[in-house]
């Protein structure tokens, strides 16, 4: 066990660029599992997107996708609340590139044809917590389609 976590940080300290860019995607991917979670269900329409999404974003495989999505699922699991995630996003993304990842997590939301109120209110609470405005989430929403579905 010992010789394990010294591999991590050996690792770690050889590719610290590799360690931030996994920490940002695992805060967008938990971010996205909450969206998708905050109904109740974790339905697969919604997970398909959030696979595309992270694929897309990250230029990553499938299976690192899985793999990252598992590690999000606990990583939400276990957090006291969304600032740690979204912290990561702020200090990773220009506001422009935070508007667009609030629009993919509209898309989680409304993947399954239906945008529930407790999923609209946590799509508010984290572009709070991201520090975009009323009418960035707005935009956010209409770039998503979101608009268009249930009001």
């Amino acid at each position: 066990m010992i010789r394990a976590l010294k591999q991590m940080w050996a690792q770690a300290a050889a590719s610290p660029s590799a360690t931030k860019q996994h920490d940002v995607a695992l805060a967008v991917a938990a971010l996205m599992t909450e969206v998708m979670r905050m109904d109740g269900e974790a339905d697969a329409a919604e997970r398909a997107h959030i696979v595309g999404r992270l694929e897309q974003r990250f230029g990553l495989d499938t299976t690192a996708v899985h793999r990252l999505i598992e590690d999000a699922g606990r990583e939400t699991e276990e957090a006291l609340d969304l600032h740690q995630f979204t912290s990561v996003v702020v200090k990773s993304f220009t506001t422009e590139e935070r508007i667009q990842i609030l629009a993919d997590l509209w898309q989680v939301a409304m993947a399954d044809g239906y945008v529930d109120p407790y999923e609209e209110q946590l799509l508010r609470r984290i572009a709070e917590l991201m520090g975009l405005h009323h009418s960035q989430f707005i935009r956010a929403k209409i770039s998503a389609g979101a608009d268009k579905i249930n009001g």
